[in-house]
């Protein structure tokens, strides 16, 4: 059925929900503290990253436009869809896990491409329609081929173009600017995190036998319990969860800032979950809009006369 068949092998494939339906199955034991929830670690570990997505889409709504906040609530959307994917095991949620994947790095790719001076949109109701058709090819092409792998590609390659295109906007902030060491350092914090998630996601799939072996020894000698710390599924759920929320703040505030100016809008990179705020009192439409004209058209001219540089410097 998927390219993980091998977790499945020897798997209780029956619970409260019904038979499992899923094309993919993970380490963790299946139905073994209760029928109701096939993975309870896999389950659990979702909960923080619903948590911390209503939080950043609550916090952010009221500080910056709205749109901004739509990639904190689809951060909420995929654990929300994890939950239910790894309490029941059933291909419906499995699509409601893997879906918002593609659907929120989709719509942030969107926001780093609108780069255009105010918080006029880029493209317009265009841009929308664009990526509303892109979701629905993902959608029924992964539903016609329902392989992992095809889904993980399709999300590593939106992920992979939105981090490197925000790396190449940060070239439009001043050097040295708070804010550009501010996003700089966040990215930086939000992509380690993220691809040690990823890390670990591997090593729990490449070595499951072994850390099964691992957790029956600790069952062994009455310490059972530990065996939840060898669960590696659920730290991919909480590190890429966490470095996926830094990504979006770190892309946001580079956005917001092309969009207006860099004095406009700050956070503290040092906080473990980070706000963006404007930094003073919000600035009259029209003023606003002529500073980030003049900053635009300034950014463009350093960047034009360094590419001329490093042309007649080759």
């Amino acid at each position: 059925m998927g390219a993980f068949d091998f977790l499945r092998e020897g798997q209780v494939q029956h619970g409260t929900f019904g038979a499992v339906t899923s094309t993919i199955d993970w380490c963790e034991l299946n139905f073994v503290h209760t029928p109701h929830v096939a993975e309870l670690v896999n389950t659990l570990t979702n909960v923080p990253v619903v948590l911390l997505g209503l939080y950043g889409a609550r916090a952010h709504a009221a500080m910056l436009p709205r749109r901004y906040a739509g990639g904190f609530l689809g951060l909420a959307l995929i654990g929300a869809g994890s939950f239910g994917f790894h309490m029941t095991l059933k291909w419906g949620w499995q699509l409601m896990d893997e879906l918002p994947m593609i659907y929120v790095v989709s719509y942030s790719a969107l926001m780093v491409l609108d780069t255009l001076p105010t918080f006029t949109h880029r493209f317009g109701v265009w841009g929308y329609l664009v990526l509303l058709a892109w979701d629905v090819f993902v959608t029924f092409s992964y539903i016609s081929l329902p392989n992992p792998v095809y889904h993980q590609i399709a999300f590593a390659g939106l992920m992979t173009f939105t981090v490197f295109r925000s790396i190449y906007l940060l070239r439009s902030l001043p050097a040295g600017h708070a804010l550009r060491t501010a996003v700089s350092r966040t990215l930086l914090r939000g992509v380690a995190t993220f691809v040690a998630g990823f890390a670990v996601w591997n090593v729990d799939n490449l070595f499951c036998e072994q850390l099964r072996a691992a957790r029956r020894c600790l069952g062994g000698v009455g310490v059972g319990a530990l065996g939840h710390f060898l669960e590696g599924h659920g730290y991919w759920h909480l590190m890429t969860g966490y470095g996926a929320y830094l990504i979006m703040v770190a892309c946001t505030a580079l956005c917001v800032a092309i969009k207006t100016h860099p004095d406009a809008y700050m956070f503290d990179p040092h906080a473990w979950v980070p706000v963006i705020r404007p930094t003073s009192a919000k600035p009259v439409p029209a003023a606003a809009a002529a500073a980030a004209r003049a900053y635009a058209k300034a950014s463009s001219s350093v960047i034009r006369e360094k590419k001329e540089d490093t042309d007649l410097a080759s």
